[in-house]
């Protein structure tokens, strides 16, 4: 075959695309700007570039595990086929697409019909949890069971995995932008300030620790570097309980999940434990707080952003763990 094979994170927060024999990875904030008298404009880094323009509305197409802006998901789509693709193409590519499992079959179809249209020849969808597996170094084709939790922007999804297939699986609409959200929410009514977006997550990424922890404390800039006025100082322990309704949340779907999984099974994930992906799984202490909370220890993969894109370019590779049991067309 000569087109191209390309593989396609569809994330909440971010969109990563690669190609069969090609190690660069196109990565974007899955972001879509459009203008508050004339449609949409940009997709993608363009899209971000016109934050703070007062007649641009930036909108993210997938939240909470559904498609929440078909009509941006097909401009979105069109810039990663596009990009990685070319725009001139002689012969029509292949894609895989990793998508949150809690996606409707009409928002499945939505997507096969979006990439039908931008002239693809065949399209695969494949669960995160899946591609996350494989990712991160596992084999779903062996009869071993292997615990997943991708802790994603715009959903958690927790599933668990043995022989080509999820046996039991259950997401969390609450991901990371929930608690970002909930932090920005805190510190507007405690220090009557509003963030932007950097700010807010240097704020996450300093001072979310879950569980038990040491005070920290970061002055956080809300106006003009050089005004000390313009500087609020923000603690720990002003947004501890909802880091921890956040680790709460996640090891509730766990222990669910755990429940589900056949008996035959759950010695094999009581072993190999948990294994944590996306970018919401450097949050600090939850390896530890899942660990007391579900009695399976956790880990966190090797570059646990790059390990849905891993699985996915995995697949691409080749196409026979899709076969089986996920939907395509030719």
């Amino acid at each position: 075959m000569l087109g191209k094979r390309l593989g396609i994170d569809l994330g909440a927060g971010t969109l990563r695309v690669v190609a069969r024999g090609e190690a660069q990875v196109l990565t974007e904030p899955s972001l879509v700007a459009r203008h508050r008298g004339r449609g949409y404009a940009a997709a993608g880094e363009a899209a971000a570039a016109l934050a703070g323009d007062p007649e641009m509305e930036l909108i993210r197409p997938v939240r909470g595990g559904a498609i929440a802006d078909r009509e941006a998901l097909s401009l979105l789509l069109q810039r990663a086929v596009n990009r990685a693709a070319g725009r001139q193409r002689i012969f029509r590519p292949d894609a895989v697409i990793a998508i949150c499992p809690r996606l409707s079959s009409a928002d499945r179809l939505h997507i096969l019909e979006v990439c039908a249209r931008l002239g693809t020849r065949t399209v695969y969808l494949i669960d995160t949890p899946l591609a996350a597996v494989m990712g991160a170094g596992h084999s779903p084709a062996g009869p071993r069971a292997h615990l997943i939790v991708d802790v994603g922007a715009g959903s958690v999804d927790v599933a668990c995995l043995a022989q080509e297939g999820t046996v039991a699986g259950q997401s969390l609409t609450r991901g990371g932008e929930w608690l970002r959200a909930a932090v920005s929410r805190r510190l507007e009514e405690v220090h009557h300030v509003r963030l932007d977006a950097t700010a807010l997550e240097a704020v996450v990424s300093s001072l979310a620790c879950v569980g038990p922890h040491e005070e920290r404390r970061m002055p956080v800039r809300t106006g003009a570097e050089a005004d000390p006025e313009d500087h609020v100082s923000v603690t720990s322990h002003e947004i501890a309980d909802l880091v921890d309704e956040h680790a709460r949340g996640i090891a509730a779907q766990v222990r669910e999940v755990i429940d589900q999984a056949p008996s035959a099974l759950r010695r094999d994930l009581l072993e190999e434990g948990i294994t944590l992906c996306g970018g919401g799984a450097r949050l600090e202490g939850l390896e530890r707080f899942l660990g007391v909370h579900t009695g399976c220890p956790a880990r966190t993969a090797a570059d646990p952003q790059g390990c849905v894109i891993r699985g996915t370019q995995l697949a691409v590779e080749s196409l026979d763990v899709l076969r089986r049991s996920f939907v395509y067309i030719r």
